[in-house]
């Protein structure tokens, strides 16, 4: 794909337009793996690889380096794991100078710093190669404000899973204070029963023993005591 742009290093640029990240005995080449492990279609893949590939030049003739998509970096990532390919090829003898991954240290003023780089990458990107960076490739990056990745189903199952968990397990609990609850209130209810007929029972009998006076056999006084109850930029290098 011809490319118009302002040239800084036209060896440079036909190198690394030259170079292909595919070798030609590989059954299973760089750009099927990369499209197979990132869903991509092969279309999408070797687009993504040209962008790279662009990205490249940029870090070798930009004073500060620049910073690459999420995209872009995840072809650096496969590329940097083909060790012998990346190292003793393409570093020594097509950017004939070593390109090193620096990825975010962390925090607020880390993350500042790599979206200004991304932005001066961007326009750069536009002065170099006389065109605005596709936005399917460059723009859906995490920590840009353009884009927001949604979030895969896969990763709402864990969450899904505890909310059931949680759900059952106080199912369980509140069906066992239940039974509870009306065990006691059966056993109030019965022992009420119970008393009351010892009630009638022990009148009935005092009534009739003459032996037993009143005061002595008075109903329910002996019972009423005992039924109680209780209850979660990487950037690029510079030439």
């Amino acid at each position: 794909m011809e490319t118009r742009m302002l040239l800084k290093d036209e060896s440079l640029w036909n190198r690394i337009q030259g170079f292909s990240l595919d070798a030609s005995d590989a059954e299973f080449p760089f750009s099927k793996k990369l499209a197979k492990e990132e869903n991509w279609s092969l279309d999408f893949t070797i687009k993504a690889i040209e962008e790279y590939k662009k990205f490249v030049y940029l870090c070798c003739i930009l004073p500060s380096g620049a910073s690459p998509s999420e995209i872009v970096d995840k072809v650096w990532h496969l590329h940097l794991i083909y060790t012998q390919n990346y190292w003793e090829v393409f570093c020594p003898d097509i950017l004939k100078r070593p390109l090193h991954h620096h990825p975010s240290r962390g925090g607020f003023s880390e993350k500042v710093k790599h979206q200004h780089w991304f932005t001066d990458t961007l326009k750069s990107y536009q002065d170099i190669f006389q065109s605005e960076a596709p936005q399917d490739i460059w723009l859906n990056r995490s920590n840009t404000e353009k884009t927001k990745s949604k979030p895969r189903i896969w990763k709402l199952i864990p969450f899904l899973m505890l909310i059931l968990l949680l759900t059952s397990c106080l199912g369980e609990v509140i069906t066992t204070i239940s039974s509870i609850f009306f065990s006691f209130v059966g056993i109030i209810i019965f022992g009420g029963i119970i008393s009351s007929f010892k009630k009638g029972k022990d009148k009935n009998n005092g009534n009739s023993d003459s032996s037993c006076g009143g005061s002595s056999c008075s109903g329910g006084s002996s019972c009423g005591g005992s039924c109680g109850g209780g209850c979660g930029g990487c950037g690029g290098c510079g030439g």
